[in-house]
């Protein structure tokens, strides 16, 4: 396989969204490398200029990984050192449910909250779903707002999680489209052993973050209230997001 120069890009993902999937995925196109200790946060106007100096930094075939909200300063950075985004976001009610387990055994910033207040397993989802304002803590449906933007943003490729997972078809398409974007090779000119590589390289197994990684693990945690809640919440938000086509799930 004809190793290609790509230019420097930034990936971008919601928290519990299926990053690692992603690290592994861009990891297996022509000896794309990211520094693994090195993942930028939140991107307020105070870190911009820190996190510009991270970004000019990078290489050919290097990227950098953050969570990181969409404003216009930021966005512009990005349009000033044309560089390119992939956004990766997932079903938020599978984000509760991913982030809880995640809490519950990582030191998280909420891991001690929780552990202090020796909440369930429900009530800690939906303090997510909620949000905790003695912590400053958005509830679900404002926390995805600040990336929201990123959605619309010029040179962005968004993907869902779920399009990775849903069938072998669906990871196919999205692997091609991940490498078309940052590679802008045409379709008649894609290489198809780049898709196979980069597919070859999923391992879940070497995650350390990651633990079921499926669709709709929600159905099996959520019970009447937590859905209640949740719709209350960000009802409307995941049929914008195009997860439901209206509040009767």
């Amino acid at each position: 396989m004809n190793k290609k120069t790509i230019s420097p890009f930034f990936f971008n993902s919601f928290p519990k969204s299926g990053t690692h999937l992603m690290f592994q995925i861009l990891t297996g196109i022509h000896s794309i490398t990211y520094d693994q200790n090195l993942h930028l946060y939140e991107g307020v106007s105070e870190q911009l200029k820190e996190h510009q100096d991270e970004l000019v930094k990078l290489r050919n075939n290097e990227f950098l990984s953050g969570h990181i909200y969409y404003s216009p300063p930021w966005a512009s950075l990005l349009q000033d050192l044309n560089m390119k985004q992939i956004f990766l976001y997932r079903d938020l009610r599978d984000v509760v449910v991913s982030y809880n387990y995640y809490i519950e055994k990582i030191n998280a910033p909420l891991h001690q909250y929780f552990q202090s207040k020796q909440l369930s397993k429900k009530e800690r989802m939906l303090s997510i779903i909620r949000g905790i304002p003695e912590l400053g803590h958005q509830d679900i449906h404002d926390w995805f707002s600040e990336f929201k933007g990123w959605l619309s943003a010029p040179n962005v490729l968004s993907i869902k999680f779920e399009d990775l997972l849903r069938s072998e078809g669906s990871l196919d398409q999205s692997v091609q489209k991940i490498v078309q974007f940052i590679t802008e090779e045409e379709t008649e000119n894609l290489d198809q052993t780049t898709i196979k590589s980069a597919k070859e390289n999923i391992s879940t197994q070497d995650s350390a973050t990651f633990r079921k990684g499926t669709i709709g693990n929600w159905k099996e945690e959520f019970d009447e209230e937590i859905i209640l809640a949740f719709k209350e919440k960000a009802g409307e938000l995941l049929i914008e997001l195009g997860y439901e086509s209206d509040l009767k799930w």
